[in-house]
């Protein structure tokens, strides 16, 4: 595939986006390579946009002025943090031709001023509106609207584009696999569908190497469960795909409300890496083999044993190539 853009020139494009780690690296530098940009980037999460309390009676006074006046003082250091930031890249670059940004519901006072400065206002959301209902607030702002998830799209009149996979992901075949399943996640109210997985898949007697991301409180609290490896710290992206390249399946844990699909189908795609998914949504998609996946619906629906052992088909390469980040950032600034 070409870049979009072959002129001289390069198109100046600002990434608006929470901060989510590796992945805002990956989506950057994409667009940079396969749009023929000049890129920018502001983060709409991180420490310096956390609001602090100095003291209980600021906390207090922060919950009467919310009761009596409307006035959210942690709103406003947030929209006033984000406002700044905005200004320090419009000063730099006072017109975009594009400009995409991720949860736009989480800076929906400031997308007039964002409009001002951008030929094309993009938005790309990968949660759903169940999950997520201010989302779907923001829809007439854009000049196109993304979503991973087919009901919003159907229901909303969206345009519907799933995650990717990213250039970093390398396949080692001769690499011996140490684990027979594998589970990378933070700590969410999906922790309970994750115990009852595992007890279901007990009578297979696996060898599983379960990681979940939590607070230092709960991490210590369960320490003393000794199927699941606790840490307190972001696994870099290259441990969470050693891990993923050591287990011969791995485990994928839907969000509530959600059927848009995660990034780990995408990484098990290219990694050859059989997944078990509580996601049913996933058997419409055009790479689902039952070779592959399994989809566990309740206690009773347990792969069997042969599963773990058996390889992994291939999927043909013109459906995989779909998936890439390359194609998903064409299909974003066509």
């Amino acid at each position: 595939m070409t870049t979009l853009d072959n002129e001289t020139n390069k198109r100046k494009i600002l990434l608006i986006t929470p901060d989510y780690m590796d992945y805002t690296s990956i989506m950057l530098d994409g667009i940079t390579e396969y749009a023929n940009a000049d890129t920018y980037l502001v983060t709409t999460t991180g420490k310096k946009l956390e609001f602090i309390y100095r003291n209980t009676f600021h906390q207090i006074q922060n919950f009467f002025s919310k009761l009596i006046l409307n006035k959210n003082q942690k709103k406003l250091f947030y929209n006033k943090a984000i406002n700044e930031k905005l200004e320090t890249i419009f000063e730099k670059q006072q017109d975009f031709n594009d400009i995409l940004i991720l949860r736009p519901d989480l800076i929906k006072e400031t997308l007039p001023f964002i409009k001002n400065h951008g030929k094309r206002l993009i938005a790309y959301f990968w949660d759903s509106f169940s999950r997520i209902p201010e989302g779907k607030e923001t829809i007439d702002y854009f000049d196109k609207f993304f979503s991973f998830e087919p009901k919003d799209v159907k229901r909303h009149n969206l345009l519907f584009l799933p995650n990717f996979y990213s250039p970093d992901l390398v396949i080692d075949k001769n690499k011996k696999t140490h684990f027979d399943l594998s589970y990378v996640a933070s700590y969410d109210d999906r922790l309970d569908i994750l115990e009852k997985i595992l007890v279901s898949l007990s009578p297979l007697d696996l060898k599983t190497n379960i990681n979940i991301l939590a607070t230092k409180t709960i991490a210590s609290k369960n320490k003393n469960e000794k199927s699941i490896t606790w840490f307190t710290d972001v696994l870099p992206r290259k441990e969470t795909i050693r891990i993923m390249n050591d287990s011969n399946v791995l485990l994928d844990i839907a969000q509530p409300k959600q059927e848009g699909l995660s990034f780990r189908f995408f990484e098990a795609m290219i990694l050859e890496k059989k997944i078990i998914t509580t996601n049913q949504s996933v058997n419409t998609y055009d790479f689902f083999n039952p070779n592959n996946i399994f989809i566990w619906q309740n206690e009773n629906t347990v792969p069997p044993k042969d599963f773990f052992t058996t390889r992994y088909s291939p999927v043909p390469g013109g459906i995989a190539t779909k998936y890439a980040l390359q194609n998903w950032v064409h299909q974003i600034f066509e």
